[in-house]
């Protein structure tokens, strides 16, 4: 997820969080602080939210982002996207918040208040887990117990909803006007991209501007507790609203893929919404056909009956080793590119590529073409093939130097593969 999304979770959890505190400091003879005070320890709380909310992209640091993509396909979204290390980074910024606090308000804080600042940092922390989760990029979340990637395939990168349901409760909250000012131009540079780019149709982007209205509007008819839950309750319905998109899509391709594809063994489906449309999803099939491995690129509607999938807009096309698909679509389904390659021929590369086996600990779809006699070019059609990219490797062939620090997660296609999910890779 967008690190404007995660920096707004955090801010609404704070906001909750503070709500639900002050309700709680009406009957509360230890909350017996200046209004001043109070202010300034709800400005630090929401501004500590927003760092644990952002906190586990600091892998950004060492992952080596537009540099290493073997570094960055490893390492982003590595150990820092994991219960356990979200769980120390969140401790260890409730101490630096509480240094803070103290020295702020210049008295010491009540027990209360240090449960209620952990909890609150605790929450805004992993919820940088559970959002990047819900993406098609995936997270290892229960490392070392677990290797295995996660994927949500629910919500797109970035999901404009959120900022229209949550910005208009944030600017009502806040007392900075700086802050306000921000949150309004971040707005307003979302609706602003929604109308320009081509992934957000017109319907969607209209809907989007209007409910930034209506959102708007609703705000400043609730009390300050109403619009913070109720904020938060409209967040889990998009996301639920998503979800409930991708499944039908899920669900819709599957069915194709058996009713149409003879012989076929569906492996994976990854599906991605298309931004601010539950209706559209961008689809990609992972096969196997006798020995050879099979990837497809779809459009899916999940109500076809309102949406042709055909002007669904399409997120990519694969990469130069791609093709026409030469399966026939149907009322949901428009089978839009292709591409297929000998199993065989993906097992002898890792085997005697050091660095093709370490991508593959990433790579939930890879794709690969010869560049040369000596040199392979490998990518995801995650993210365009084999075309240019943070996570495109050119590699040799035959590599007996393997790279260094290779995390241990477990290949996604361990199926394509036929490894022990369980077992080391080399």
């Amino acid at each position: 997820m967008d690190n404007v999304t995660h920096a707004l979770a955090g801010l609404l959890i704070a906001e909750c969080a503070y709500q639900l505190r002050h309700r709680e400091a009406a009957t509360d003879p230890e909350r017996d602080a200046p209004a001043s005070s109070r202010r300034r320890g709800r400005t630090i709380t929401a501004i500590a939210a927003m760092v644990g909310a952002n906190l586990p992209d600091a892998d950004l640091l060492y992952s080596g982002a537009g540099g290493d993509p073997l570094a960055y396909m490893l390492h982003h979204r590595g150990y820092t996207h994991t219960v356990v290390l979200a769980l120390v980074g969140a401790m260890a910024l409730w101490a630096i918040a509480l240094v803070i606090l103290r020295r702020a308000s210049r008295s010491a804080l009540t027990g209360t208040d240090r449960s209620w600042l952990l909890a609150t940092l605790v929450i805004s922390t992993m919820s940088h887990l559970l959002l990047d989760w819900t993406n098609s990029y995936g997270i290892h979340p229960f490392w070392p117990f677990d290797s295995r990637w996660f994927y949500g395939d629910s919500v797109f990168i970035v999901e404009p909803w959120f900022w229209v349901v949550t910005i208009p409760t944030l600017v009502a909250a806040s007392t900075s006007r700086l802050a306000r000012g921000l949150l309004v131009l971040v707005l307003l540079a979302g609706l602003a991209l929604a109308w320009w780019v081509s992934l957000v149709s017109v319907e969607a982007a209209a809907a989007l501007s209007v409910g930034a209205v209506v959102a708007v509007l609703a705000v400043r008819a609730m009390t300050p507790p109403a619009r913070a839950f109720v904020s938060l309750g409209a967040w889990i319905t998009v996301t639920v609203a998503m979800a409930a998109g991708t499944s039908v899509a899920r669900a819709t391709v599957a069915h194709a893929v058996h009713a149409r594809a003879t012989g076929a063994e569906l492996l994976d489906v990854v599906v991605t919404p298309l931004p601010a449309n539950p209706l559209c999803s961008a689809v990609i099939t992972v096969e196997r056909t006798g020995d050879r491995y099979v990837v497809q690129m779809a459009r899916v509607s999940a109500a076809p009956a309102l949406v042709n999938p055909g002007s669904c807009a399409v997120t990519g096309n694969g990469g130069p080793t791609f093709s026409a698909s030469t399966r026939p679509s149907t009322r949901a389904v428009q089978w839009d590119r292709e591409w297929s390659a000998s199993i065989a021929e993906l097992s002898l590369l890792r085997q005697t590529s050091c660095t093709t086996s370490a991508a593959l600990r990433f790579l939930r779809v890879p794709v690969w073409r010869l560049e040369d006699a000596s040199t392979v070019r490998i990518g995801d059609a995650r993210f365009g093939g084999t075309a240019p990219g943070i996570v495109t490797l050119s590699v040799p062939r035959v590599q007996p130097n393997c790279p260094e620090s290779v995390p241990p997660w477990t290949p996604p296609r361990s199926d394509v593969l036929q490894l022990p999910v369980t077992a080391p890779d080399r």
